[in-house]
C-alpha cells in the first residue's frame, strides 16, 4: 500500500512537471528560435545597408571631426560649435523665422547668404546634432564642393571618399553601401560651397547635382552658396526652394557674445557695438562677429586699444596680429619680418584669385614655392629662403593651412581673407583690378569692395567705371561708395541720387540698394547726414519708394531713425514702418517702450521680437501698467524667459511692494533666495497669464511657468464619469473591456506624442473635463509628451480617488529624488522567496509524511493535501494559461502566484496542518524576518514614490526628457 501510494504521487507530480516544462520551456525555445532567426536576418540586412553598428561608428567620427571649427583666420584658434553656435534665421513677410523647419520640409534646398553668414556652420551643427542621436534612417554626409575643381571625381566618388575618411571602409564595401543608401533615400547630402567651384568646372558640377537628384530622388539635398554667385536658378527647377540666411539680429549677437569663451564683458561689448551703427553692421555677420570677439578678447583688451570701425580695418588688425603675435606673446623669435611674410601672402592670394581652371581656394605646395621664389629678389632674399619663409608663414602665422596630411595642398582659412589680401596687393593698380573684375564679376566683386575700403587713394575712377556697367552691376558702385575712404564728392552725389530715384522700382537688386543706402546714411559726416535727410523725405510718402526708404532708414541703425519710424506707425504705411522699426533691434527700444506705455500693443510685440535681454528688461518694467497692457506684456515676457541672459537682466527690475502675491510659488523652485526679484516678477507674469488671453502668435512660453499653471488648471476640471471614459476608450485601438479608465491612462502614457489616437483622446478628455479658454490654451502650449501626462492626470479625477494638487510639490521639483525601484524590486523578490519557501517546505513535509519517512499527523491527510494541491494547480494553470505565454520573467512570477494560490486553496481544506508543517521546517523567526523586511521596503518605497509621483513632477520630467533637434536641417 505504501509503495502504491508513493508511485501514484510520483506519477501525478511527474505529469504536472512535464506539463509545466512544456508550457514554460516550449515557449522559451520557440522565442529563442525566433530570436536567432531575427538575428540572422538582421546580420544579412547589415551586410546590405547601413546598420546601427556602422552608424554608431560614423557618428563617433562625426563628433571627432566636426565639433571644432576654425575661426576663419587662425588655425590654433578653434571654437567648439556646440558651445557658441547660434541658430540662424531667414526673413519672410518682414518677420524673422528659424530656418530649420523650412529646410527640413523640403527634399532639395539651396541656402544662400553673404560670405561668413554661417552657412557652413549650419551644416556642421546639423551633423553634430544628428551624431548625438544617430539614426540609420537618415545619414548626413558633408561634401566640400571645391573638391570638384580640376578633378574627374564624381559626386558619388566624393560621398564614398567622405565616408571612407570617417573610417567606415575597413572591409572594402563602402561603395556598395553608399549606392544602396542612395537608392533607399538614407542620406542627407550637405553640399557646401557651390560658389567655390571654379568657373571651368561650374557647368559640370551643376549638371552632376541635377543628375544625382534625379537618379536618387528619395535623398535630401542641401546646397550652400554665396548669394552674389547664385543668381537665377543654375541648378534648375529641381532646386527651386531657395532660402536666404538673414543676418544676425541683436538677440543673436548677444547670445553669441555671451557664449564666447573668455569674454567676461559681453554686455559691455554689445553696448559698444550698439552705439556705433557702422560697427554694429559688421557684427551682424557671424564671421566678422567672430573676429570682433577674438580681437577684443585676445588682442585689444590686453593692449587697451579700441575696436576698429570698418571691415578692412578688422582684416588689417587680424592679419597684423597673426604675423606679429610670436614676438608680441613672447614666443619663439620670428626669423622674417612681418612685411616680408605679408608680401608673400598678398602675392599668393592674388595668383589664387586669378586662377580660373582650378580651385581658387586651394594651392599646391609647388605653386606656393614658385610664387615665393619669384618674389624673393624683390625682398632682397636669395633662393635658399623659400622653404624657411613658407614654413614660418604656415606654421607660425597660420594664415595658410594644409588640407591634407602630406602637406601638399594649402588653403586660406576663409575666402574673404584671400580676397582682402588680393585687394591690398592691387592697392596701386586700379586698372588691373578693373580688368580682373570685368573678366569675372562674380569672383572679384568682394575684392573690389575691399579694395575701396583698404586703399587711401581716390576711388572715383574705379567706382565710375563700375557705375557705367549694366544695371544689375551698378549697385556695386553704391556698395563701394559706402566702403570707400576717398571719392569725388560730386560723383558720389550722382551715384546717390541715382539710387534714391531707384527706390520703389522693381529692381532685381532692391535689397542690396536698400542696405547700401542705409550704410551711407549711418555715417554722421556730411554725406551721411544728407542721405539720411533724403530718406526721411521719401519715407513721408505713401508709395513703394516710401516703403524702401523706411527699410533704408532702419538699416542705418541711427537712433534718429527710430523716432522717424515710430512717427510713421500711425500712417498708411504703419505695418511697414513697424517692421522697419522692429528690425532696428535695441536701438528702437526707447521709442517702442514709449509707444507701449501709450497703450500701443503692437509696440509690445515688437519689443519681444527684438528678443535680447535688454528687451526682456524693458517688458518687465511694463508689468505694472494697466491690465490690458500688462497682460500682453506678461505673455511676451514668458516667451523670452528661456533665452540666454534674460533672467539676469530681468532681475535688475525692482518690483513694487504688494501685500498679496498669490502666484509667487510659481518661481519658487528656481529663485535665488526669498528676496529674488524674479519671484515677484514671474509671479506677476503667472497671475496675468492665468487671468488673461494670449495674443496672436503665441506658440510656446517658458515651461517653468506653463507647467505649474496648467497643472493648477486641472483643479478646475470636472471629473470624468464611466460613460465618458467608455466613449473615449472605444475609439482607441487595443483598449477592451475591464478597467477602461486604467487602460486609457496606460495607452496615453505609452503612446508617442504625435499619435493620432492619443491626440484625439486627449482632445476629448479636455473637452469633457470642461477646460476652456486660457485653461485649455495653457495645455496646448506644452509639448506633446507633457500633454499626455496631463490627460492621464485628468483621468485620475474620478471623485473617489481625486488627487490633491499641492503647491509644495512644485516647490520641491528641484530636490534630488530617491529612486524607489530598487526597494520595490527587493520587496517583490523577498515576498516571492517567502511564497516559495512556505510552499516547498509545506509540500515537502507532506511528501515525507505520505511516504512514512518523517510522519507528522495522519498519512491520509497528507495524501489528501497533495492531491488537492495537484488538482488546484492544474485547474489554475488551465484557467490562467495566458500567464505562461509571456516572457521567462513574467512566467516565473506567474508560476509563483499559481503555486501560492494552490497552497492557500489547499490550506482551506488542511488549514492548520499546512501552516504547522511549514513552520516546523522553516522557523517562525525566519518567516517573520523576511516578512518584516519586505513590508519595510514596500512602505519606504511607497513614501518615496509619493514624493516623486505628483502631477507637477511628472509633467516637468516629461518636458525635460524630451529629445529634439530644433536646430537641425536634416529631415526624418
Amino acid at each position: 500500500m505504501t509503495g502504491a501510494v508513493l508511485a501514484s504521487v510520483i506519477v501525478v507530480l511527474g505529469v504536472v512537471g512535464a506539463f509545466i516544462a512544456k508550457q514554460f520551456l516550449g515557449e522559451y525555445l520557440k522565442r529563442s528560435g525566433a530570436t536567432a532567426f531575427d538575428r540572422t536576418a538582421r546580420w544579412y540586412s547589415r551586410r546590405a545597408k547601413f546598420g546601427r553598428r556602422l552608424v554608431r561608428r560614423y557618428a563617433e567620427a562625426v563628433r571627432e571631426d566636426f565639433t571644432t571649427h576654425a575661426m576663419g583666420f587662425v588655425t590654433d584658434g578653434t571654437i567648439d560649435i556646440t558651445e557658441v553656435y547660434v541658430p540662424l534665421q531667414y526673413e519672410r513677410g518682414g518677420r524673422r523665422e528659424d530656418i530649420y523647419d523650412n529646410v527640413r520640409a523640403q527634399s532639395r534646398t539651396v541656402v544662400v547668404g553673404p560670405a561668413g553668414a554661417g552657412k557652413s556652420m549650419l551644416l556642421k551643427n546639423s551633423m553634430l546634432l544628428w551624431a548625438k542621436n544617430p539614426s540609420p534612417a537618415r545619414v548626413p554626409v558633408f561634401i566640400e564642393l571645391h573638391r570638384c575643381n580640376g578633378s574627374t571625381a564624381t559626386l558619388i566618388d566624393l560621398i564614398v571618399a567622405e565616408l571612407g575618411r570617417s573610417r567606415l571602409d575597413r572591409d572594402g564595401r563602402i561603395h556598395d553601401l553608399t549606392l544602396r543608401g542612395l537608392r533607399d533615400g538614407a542620406f542627407t547630402l550637405l553640399l557646401d560651397g557651390l560658389d567655390e567651384v571654379g568657373r571651368d568646372d561650374q557647368q559640370r558640377v551643376y549638371e552632376a547635382l541635377r543628375d544625382l537628384s534625379r537618379e536618387y530622388p528619395d535623398c535630401q539635398y542641401i546646397v550652400t552658396c554665396r548669394d552674389v554667385v547664385y543668381q537665377g536658378q543654375p541648378l534648375g527647377p529641381a532646386f527651386a526652394h531657395i532660402v536666404r540666411v538673414a543676418e544676425f539680429d541683436d538677440a543673436a549677437v548677444v547670445r553669441f557674445l555671451s557664449h564666447w569663451p573668455g569674454l567676461t564683458d559681453a554686455a559691455e561689448l554689445f553696448v559698444g557695438l550698439r552705439d556705433n551703427p557702422a560697427l554694429m553692421r559688421l557684427a551682424r555677420s557671424p564671421l566678422l562677429l567672430t573676429m570682433i570677439a577674438y580681437l577684443h578678447t585676445e588682442v585689444l583688451t590686453r593692449s587697451g586699444r579700441r575696436l576698429p570701425t570698418s571691415r578692412t580695418a578688422f582684416y588689417r588688425e587680424a592679419i597684423t596680429h597673426l604675423l606679429n603675435r610670436d614676438p608680441d606673446l613672447g614666443r619663439a623669435r620670428s626669423v622674417y619680418q612681418a612685411g616680408e611674410k605679408l608680401a608673400v601672402l598678398q602675392q599668393v592670394a592674388l595668383r589664387s584669385m586669378e586662377s580660373t581652371g582650378d580651385d581658387r581656394l586651394t594651392l599646391s605646395r609647388r605653386a606656393l614655392e614658385s610664387t615665393t621664389k619669384d618674389l624673393l629678389p624683390d625682398l632682397n632674399l636669395d633662393q635658399t629662403h623659400v622653404k624657411d619663409l613658407l614654413d614660418e608663414i604656415i606654421d607660425r602665422s597660420q594664415l595658410l593651412v594644409a588640407t591634407d596630411k602630406a602637406r601638399t595642398a594649402f588653403t586660406f582659412r576663409h575666402l574673404t581673407l584671400q580676397e582682402y589680401l588680393a585687394a591690398v596687393e592691387l592697392a596701386d593698380d586700379p586698372d588691373g583690378l578693373l580688368r580682373r573684375y570685368h573678366a569675372d564679376p562674380a569672383a572679384w566683386r568682394e575684392t573690389v569692395k575691399l579694395w575701396c575700403g583698404a586703399t587711401t587713394r581716390d576711388c572715383t575712377k574705379v567706382i565710375s567705371d563700375i557705375f557705367s556697367a549694366a544695371d544689375h552691376h551698378r549697385v556695386l558702385a553704391l556698395e563701394c561708395l559706402a566702403e570707400a575712404t576717398r571719392v569725388d564728392n560730386e560723383f558720389a552725389e550722382i551715384v546717390i541720387q541715382h539710387f534714391l530715384a531707384r527706390l520703389g522700382t522693381d529692381d532685381p537688386v532692391r535689397d542690396a540698394v536698400i542696405t547700401a543706402l542705409g550704410t551711407v546714411a549711418s555715417d554722421s559726416r556730411p554725406r551721411g547726414v544728407r542721405v539720411f535727410a533724403a530718406l526721411c523725405d521719401i519715407a513721408r510718402g505713401v508709395d513703394s519708394a516710401a516703403v524702401d526708404a523706411l527699410f533704408a532708414l532702419s538699416a542705418s541703425g541711427r537712433a534718429e531713425a527710430a523716432h522717424v519710424l515710430a512717427a510713421m506707425a500711425s500712417r498708411i504705411v504703419a505695418r511697414v514702418a513697424r517692421a522697419a522699426l522692429r528690425s532696428m533691434g535695441e536701438a528702437a527700444l526707447p521709442t517702442l517702450v514709449a509707444q507701449a506705455k501709450a497703450d500701443a500693443l503692437w509696440a509690445i510685440d515688437d519689443i519681444a521680437a527684438v528678443g535680447t535681454p535688454a528687451a526682456a528688461e524693458a517688458l518687465a518694467g511694463l508689468l505694472w501698467q494697466p491690465v490690458r497692457v500688462a497682460t500682453h506684456v506678461a505673455w511676451r515676457l514668458a516667451q523670452l524667459l528661456p533665452s540666454p541672459g534674460v533672467e539676469d537682466q530681468v532681475r535688475r527690475v525692482v518690483p513694487p511692494d504688494e501685500e498679496t502675491r498669490e502666484f509667487d510659488w510659481v518661481w519658487a523652485p528656481f529663485a535665488e533666495g526669498r528676496d529674488d526679484p524674479l519671484r515677484a516678477i514671474c509671479g506677476r507674469v503667472a497671475e496675468l497669464i492665468y487671468a488673461g488671453t494670449p495674443p496672436d502668435g503665441i506658440t510656446t512660453i517658458d515651461r517653468r511657468i506653463a507647467i505649474p499653471l496648467a497643472v493648477r488648471s486641472l483643479g478646475e476640471a470636472s471629473p470624468l464619469g464611466d460613460t465618458e471614459i467608455y466613449s473615449i476608450a472605444r475609439r482607441l485601438p487595443g483598449v477592451g473591456l475591464g478597467n477602461q479608465r486604467a487602460a486609457v491612462k496606460q495607452f496615453l502614457l505609452e503612446a508617442p506624442p504625435d499619435d493620432e489616437h492619443a491626440v484625439l483622446a486627449g482632445s476629448m478628455i479636455v473637452e469633457r473635463s470642461g477646460l476652456i479658454g486660457v485653461r485649455r490654451q495653457l495645455i496646448d502650449l506644452l509639448g506633446g509628451s507633457v500633454q499626455l501626462v496631463l490627460y492621464s492626470v485628468l483621468l485620475e479625477r474620478d471623485g473617489s480617488a481625486e488627487r490633491r494638487i499641492r503647491y509644495d510639490d512644485w516647490a520641491n521639483i528641484g530636490a534630488i529624488q530617491r529612486q524607489a525601484k530598487h526597494l520595490w524590486r527587493l520587496s517583490r523578490w523577498l515576498l516571492l522567496s517567502l511564497v516559495w519557501l512556505l510552499s516547498l517546505t509545506g509540500v515537502g513535509r507532506h511528501i515525507l509524511t505520505a511516504i512514512g519517512t518523517a510522519p507528522l499527523g495522519p498519512r491520509w491527510a497528507s495524501i489528501a493535501f497533495l492531491s488537492a494541491v495537484v488538482v488546484g494547480f492544474v485547474l489554475l494553470v488551465v484557467a490562467s494559461s495566458g500567464t505562461l505565454e509571456k516572457g521567462p520573467k513574467e512566467t516565473l512570477i506567474g508560476f509563483s502566484g499559481l503555486l501560492a494560490a494552490c497552497v492557500f486553496l489547499s490550506a482551506i481544506v488542511m488549514g492548520a496542518a499546512t501552516i504547522y508543517t511549514a513552520l516546523w521546517l522553516t522557523g517562525v523567526a525566519v518567516l517573520v524576518a523576511i516578512s518584516l523586511v519586505a513590508a519595510g521596503c514596500a512602505l519606504v518605497a511607497r513614501a518615496w514614490d509619493r514624493v516623486r509621483d505628483n502631477p507637477f513632477r511628472r509633467c516637468y520630467e516629461a518636458e525635460v526628457n524630451r529629445v529634439e533637434n530644433p536646430a537641425s536641417i536634416i529631415s526624418g
